[in-house]
């Protein structure tokens, strides 16, 4: 696919998909025109992993924590994240700070979302709402505070008419199981299942940490194609759609973005801290 500026080779294109569905490669994007860009630079204050925090930067206490969170991001994904960014652009920082934004390292992170299974059952029965036209009952459900779900707009963006009219006829044949697996968010940096209908896989390989960072670079490409953004320095952007699928949102968590790019930078400490400690130069963004 395309990309955005800066979008060298991505992570090269779909791996053919269905969630139980054959048809088209393609991912229904709905992307709208390009927006307005304000000033995309700095990142100061924010929260602690848990989202219900107070206002302000991290107190000390905090920023220790904060530290630490990125090390074990380091520890568990570094090489991963590394290998999934070897011919792209989007440096190991941003989905470092992806990881800590959506599950705080955890791997096997899962969010069920009531009001997507309640717009794929209703495309399923031959029905065609506009998302968000079904009640949002559930979506303040009780989560762990470390995972943020996705804003209703991010929703919007992918699940449009275009969307519904070529997948009526699979989530039409879609057991209900797996329409909720569709309608959960997976793994490291929270992949909706729905991204899987039209793979030729279903939505648990997002827990499989190789394909997961390879679909993340997919998402980062269409969104840096759709908003004509540079992945190697418009994060600002960038965090504003993953989380709610277009540059300036307004994010489930208020301080999402300026946490995303607090922890980017934390990120780039622990890289420099290691590779002093291993006696070698800084980290490439290549693999060999």
């Amino acid at each position: 696919m395309g990309g955005g500026r800066g979008v060298s080779g991505g992570s090269g294109g779909s791996s053919g998909v269905t969630a139980k569905a054959g048809g088209s490669k393609a991912m229904a994007s709905g992307a709208a025109g390009p927006a307005a860009r304000p000033d995309s630079s700095g990142a100061s204050g924010g929260s602690r992993l848990t989202s219900g925090a107070a206002g302000g930067a991290p107190s000390r206490l905090g920023q220790v924590t904060e530290f630490h969170l990125m090390e074990r991001i380091f520890d568990g994904c570094d090489r991963l994240m590394r290998m999934a960014c070897a011919f792209s652009s989007v440096p190991v920082a941003f989905l470092a700070g992806l990881v800590a934004n959506e599950s705080g390292g955890d791997a096997r992170a899962m969010r069920f979302e009531p009001a997507v299974y309640d717009h794929l059952a209703a495309v399923a029965q031959g029905g065609r709402p506009a998302y968000g036209a079904i009640g949002q009952k559930a979506l303040e459900a009780e989560i762990e505070d470390a995972l943020h779900p996705k804003s209703d707009s991010y929703h919007a963006h992918f699940l449009t008419a275009s969307f519904d009219e070529r997948s009526a006829s699979a989530l039409g044949e879609t057991p209900d199981e797996a329409l909720r697996e569709l309608a959960t968010s997976w793994g490291y940096t929270q992949i909706m299942g729905y991204h899987m209908i039209w793979r030729g896989g279903e939505a648990r390989d997002l827990l499989d940490p190789d394909f997961h960072f390879s679909m993340a670079l997919e998402l980062v490409a269409q969104f840096a194609e759709s908003y004509q953004l540079d992945v190697r320095c418009e994060f600002r952007e960038l965090f504003g759609c993953w989380n709610t699928g277009r540059p300036y949102g307004e994010t489930t968590d208020p301080r999402y973005v300026e946490n995303g790019l607090r922890r980017m930078a934390i990120y780039r400490q622990v890289e420099e801290a290691r590779s002093r400690e291993s006696g070698a130069g800084a980290p490439s963004q290549k693999l060999d």
